[in-house]
């Protein structure tokens, strides 16, 4: 058992032990020998305090080799977005995590792309939640995760929307979302191929920009170098205060103009496996601060407009889970 999940496991244990008697402690620090580990998974679950507020949660997803991608966003005015669902195994994690927060309703599901590490969760949250709107590019690609997805979509009787670049939508009354890719050009040639690369379906990921007041968010998916800085090239407006890296912080992706374009001053990287140190430590050099799942565990970030506050569920972690 990894470090983390050895933590995590302590303070649920109190949990279950002091729920007759008191809630688990804000803060659960472990040391053994230098390593200090800070806890606050009730602070990072907590939704009560960031009332009023925009909330975005990475949440930290296990599975033996990459677990993918999970992001929920809730509006101030309390309207839900989910992007991605991870995995088919840990749909039934993502669907506790939901449960914990008490969501069991999601306004927008967001499918950035159609690959199993971002749509095989949704295969359980479909089933077990109430889904207003699925928002995805319109993508063929034949795989049996995909499949399954479009086959439980088709049973819950939801009707997809199809987007692309210039699309934009509201998330409530005061959160705007933009759509920077794939351009509808793109959609039209992707269409007409009879097969597409893993490569190509990265790259076609949707690229989405959210506003709230001053404070901007730029979400990625899995889009690669080539299309970072086609995007660049396009003089896209990329600067945003937050940015989710793009395939999970990978080699592939994480180009340093495109990180001179975003200019962000946090970086969120949505991966169980860190997969690379350089990337990590490129957005280190480039004067972002990094917060990982792989080593933050679950992520909270809290903006009232103005400024963000990011609260990790665990502060250090002596040992990285690295892609080997």
């Amino acid at each position: 058992m990894s470090n983390r999940l050895f933590y995590i496991f302590v303070v649920l244990l109190l949990g279950i032990s002091s729920a007759c008697v008191s809630p688990i402690p804000e803060k659960f620090i472990q040391t053994t020998g230098s390593e200090i580990v800070t806890i606050r998974t009730n602070e990072v679950f907590n939704i009560s305090d960031y009332t009023g507020k925009l909330q975005v949660r990475y949440f930290n997803l296990e599975a033996d080799k990459k677990s993918g991608d999970a992001i929920l966003i809730i509006s101030p005015d309390g309207k839900t977005m989910l992007i991605d669902s991870g995995k088919i195994e840990t749909g039934r994690a993502l669907d506790h995590y939901l449960d914990q927060l008490g969501i069991d309703r999601i306004d927008y599901a967001i499918a950035t792309h159609p690959h199993h590490d971002h749509i095989g969760g949704y295969q359980t949250i479909l089933r077990t939640k109430t889904v207003a709107n699925l928002f995805m590019p319109n993508l063929p690609h034949t795989t049996e995760a995909y499949a399954s997805f479009l086959k439980i979509v088709e049973e819950k009787k939801i009707e997809p929307n199809y987007i692309k670049s210039g699309d934009s939508f509201f998330l409530g009354d005061d959160v705007k979302v933009e759509v920077l890719s794939p351009s509808e050009e793109a959609l039209d040639q992707a269409r007409k191929e009879k097969r597409l690369s893993t490569t190509d379906i990265n790259n076609l990921s949707l690229v989405m920009k959210l506003t709230y007041q001053d404070n901007t968010f730029l979400f990625t998916g899995d889009i690669y170098k080539k299309q970072e800085k086609r995007l660049v090239h396009l003089q896209k407006d990329l600067a945003a205060d937050v940015l989710d890296a793009p395939h999970h912080g990978d080699d592939t992706s994480s180009h340093q103009k495109f990180i001179q374009a975003v200019q962000p001053k946090y970086t969120l990287i949505s991966a169980n496996i860190l997969q690379s140190q350089k990337v990590y430590q490129r957005y280190i050099e480039s004067g972002s601060e990094v917060f990982a799942t792989s080593i933050h565990g679950n992520i909270l970030l809290v903006s009232d407009g103005t400024n963000i506050e990011i609260i990790p569920e665990l502060d250090y972690q002596k040992t990285l889970k690295q892609k080997g």
